[in-house]
């Protein structure tokens, strides 16, 4: 479905200019009964200006939609990209940082192989917390792509839907005994779809925004806490490790075990 993402909003669309067409002919149909239906053509007047508002704003509600339908299909690959190049990566260099996947402290001894070991949790933490916040963003960006599928879709079927209904009330109103009918169908399926139109907007606007709030969330998980203290990885080196000697005899020699 993500790769013919693009075919949905061309459908929605597509259907936008068929309402449009049955909803014109409605309105053209009934206005040439008018003169006919004498004291009955007040029946027709008032869901006629009704209609033509109602298609107004079903068109006006789905072109602003139509200027920028969003991408899933990009942010899916992006979500991907965090899942793939940098919460696996992540996770498995963590299983790497713990004193019982590393061996050199089974052959050296002293302060600055003692330091050596002291580095890893930390890092150990900061790797945990960096694959787990980055694979939380490839599902955040997963779950917005899958919402904008899901809104077209179901923009698809409620225009399909109300289409339908239209081309039935233009049948109808085809002659003057059964416009008032036909009038009335077109303007109740036109309300019911706005309705719903409308309710799947706020749908996906609350859904997106759930999104951005997470990845703020997330944000704040790389710059704060103690696996990163004041907002940076933390130190990989000590003062205890920048003597690396053997022989100089201070107290930070490195020495074999005994």
């Amino acid at each position: 479905m993500l790769n013919d993402f693009g075919h949905l909003p061309r459908a929605a669309e597509d259907l936008l200019d068929a309402v449009a067409r049955h909803a014109a002919r409605v309105v053209a149909d009934c206005h040439r009964w008018l003169r006919l239906l004498g004291p009955a053509a007040a029946v027709l007047e008032r869901p006629l200006a009704e209609l033509e508002r109602a298609a107004a704003d079903v068109a006006g509600h789905l072109r602003t939609m139509l200027d920028r339908p969003g991408d899933p299909v990009a942010l899916w690959r992006a979500g991907e990209r965090w899942r793939l190049a940098v919460a696996v990566p992540a996770a498995a260099r963590a299983a790497t940082f713990t004193a019982g996947s590393l061996h050199a402290d089974d052959r050296w001894q002293g302060p600055a192989a003692e330091a050596y070991t002291r580095t890893l949790p930390p890092q150990h933490e900061a790797l945990l917390q960096l694959a787990d916040a980055a694979g939380d963003t490839a599902a955040s960006l997963r779950e917005a792509a899958a919402a904008l599928v899901a809104y077209w879709t179901a923009v698809g079927v409620a225009l399909t839907g109300l289409t339908a209904q239209l081309a039935t009330a233009a049948t109808a109103t085809a002659t003057p005994a059964t416009a008032p009918a036909g009038a009335l169908l077109a303007l109740t399926a036109a309300s019911e779809c706005i309705a719903t139109l409308n309710a799947l907007h706020r749908a996906l606007t609350l859904e997106l925004e759930r999104a951005r709030r997470t990845q703020q969330t997330l944000l704040t998980r790389l710059t704060d806490g103690p696996a990163f203290p004041s907002g940076h990885w933390p130190v990989v080196a000590a003062a205890s490790l920048s003597d690396a000697s053997l022989t100089d005899g201070d107290a930070s020699d490195w020495s074999l075990r005994r």
